[in-house]
């Protein structure tokens, strides 16, 4: 893939059979690499009558990040499958902040990322936690081009918290704008249960920082029991 979408395969010989995509949903087929417009969706890629096989997984972190730095509503990722075989996801995509780092420490969380699929919006940056049904605190926030940094005070969180847990989600709040905070252009899967950041704590309030289901970064607050 290219940051045209445009799809480029090496062949180990010359070869100038046409390149077929064919829609796994819907059986739909497309002919060759010019990826515009392609629907959402998963694609295997054909030749002579057969899948096109590879031994490239067809995955760099460098090169996702460099085709995220240019605006676009949706993102084509070309794979291997487990049989081997190429394939494209295509999927809609809104600007957001790809978190890069994540610190807990000293009472505070900061988040280092970077804004992806958009230009980065104008005015003053914030990090910003939103309670689910509930309040927002805020903290500072510097964005410099397309990379963002702030800091968050985790006491605000958990201060007078009576229900056991509460989930608090994070945003990069820029001007009017406000961006999701989450790590998705990297090839790991399941970061809610792969990915532990460190806890802090606010009395008996464990503040720990997550991802959640759909890779955002969230953090939960959970009243912890007291020992006997």
């Amino acid at each position: 893939m290219d940051d045209e979408d445009t799809l480029r395969i090496e062949w180990p010989e010359p070869d100038d059979g046409e390149i077929v995509l064919r829609h796994v949903e819907t059986g739909r087929e497309r002919a060759g690499t010019d990826l515009t417009g392609l629907a959402a969706g998963m694609w295997t890629v054909w030749k002579h009558g057969e899948p096109v096989a590879t031994d490239d997984p067809g995955f760099s972190l460098d090169g996702m990040a460099a085709y995220a730095a240019r605006p676009r509503d949706r993102e084509i990722r070309a794979f291997r499958t487990a049989r081997g075989t190429l394939a494209l996801m295509v999927r809609e995509v809104e600007p957001y902040v790809e978190v890069t780092r994540v610190d807990p420490g000293d009472g505070v969380i900061t988040v280092q990322g970077v804004v992806a699929y958009g230009e980065p919006p104008g005015g003053p940056a914030r990090l910003v936690a939103a309670a689910r049904k509930g309040p927002e605190t805020d903290g500072r926030a510097v964005l410099s081009g397309r990379r963002f940094t702030g800091t968050v005070a985790i006491e605000p969180m958990a201060a007078g918290q009576t229900r056991r847990r509460v989930f608090w989600d994070l945003f990069a709040q820029i001007g009017e704008v406000r961006l999701a905070l989450a790590a998705r252009l990297d090839d790991v899967t399941g970061k809610k249960t792969k990915v532990r950041f460190p806890a802090q704590y606010v009395e008996r309030v464990r503040v720990r920082p997550y991802f959640t289901d759909t890779d955002a970064l969230a953090v939960a607050c959970t009243v912890e029991e007291e020992s006997e």
